[in-house]
């Protein structure tokens, strides 16, 4: 039930110049793409988790506006995405996740900075996931637009005529809405109440449901995704304020 979820843009990607690449192994024979964009002096290093469509070339201008404002910024492209090896499936999308993310809070320039995982829409579900597995090596989550786990975003997409069929096939490698309990963190949600493709009660859920004493749920309006078109200004201000001591 991949195919469900998943939607690659197997074009090769064309990096920014900005940008060093990385080729990081994952399985045997295998590996994934990912980008960094080094900062003297940063903010903070982020670890940037993408939605399910596009690749690097599209997703990298996340990186890059967060770059341009201080932050050194890691991405990479899942499995079958872009330049990287492999399939998308869940399996392979959570292992390659996790390589990707010892690859980058190991890099010599990541090393002694605060460290934030940042995912978009599915890649929100995924850093749900990084930030359970990971706590000890981070200091703040930043998630926009992300679904609780993939049962119940499946049976929101499905009419309702329809909806006993994901109930029965769609299982769930993790329950977002149950790691993110453990989380103790600094927390940022940030959901459209006009989002048509993650409802905002998931976001909702995801903030009310998280373990930490520092937390906010900023709502906004618009289309899924939107939040750095709507409010760059506002979005980097509530980043800075997540880390502040």
């Amino acid at each position: 039930m991949n195919m469900f979820f998943y939607f690659p843009d197997k074009t090769e990607v064309i990096k920014s110049s900005n940008a060093t690449e990385f080729y990081i192994p994952y399985k045997k024979e295998k590996s994934v793409h990912g980008i960094f964009f080094q900062k003297d002096k940063p903010r903070a290093s982020i670890f940037i988790l993408h939605g399910n469509g596009g690749n690097l070339t599209g997703w990298q201008s996340v990186a890059e506006m967060l770059w341009e404002d201080g932050y050194q910024t890691f991405i990479f492209d899942y499995p079958e995405y872009g330049n990287s090896d492999g399939q998308a499936r869940h399996d392979q999308v959570i292992e390659s996740s996790q390589k990707a993310f010892d690859y980058f809070k190991d890099l010599p320039e990541v090393q002694g900075t605060k460290k934030i995982v940042m995912g978009f829409s599915l890649g929100g579900n995924m850093a749900l996931k990084i930030g359970h597995d990971n706590q000890e090596s981070l200091d703040a989550m930043v998630l926009e637009g992300a679904f609780t786990n993939h049962r119940d975003i499946g049976i929101y997409t499905t009419p309702k005529v329809f909806r006993f069929a994901p109930w029965l096939v769609l299982g769930s490698k993790f329950k977002g809405e149950e790691l993110i309990k453990d989380w103790k963190k600094p927390l940022l949600v940030v959901h459209s109440t006009e989002d048509k493709v993650c409802p905002y009660e998931m976001g909702k859920e995801i903030y009310t449901n998280a373990g930490s004493a520092k937390k906010e749920l900023w709502t906004i309006k618009g289309a899924h995704l939107q939040g750095f078109g709507l409010d760059s200004e506002t979005y980097f201000a509530k980043i800075r304020k997540l880390i502040a001591e």
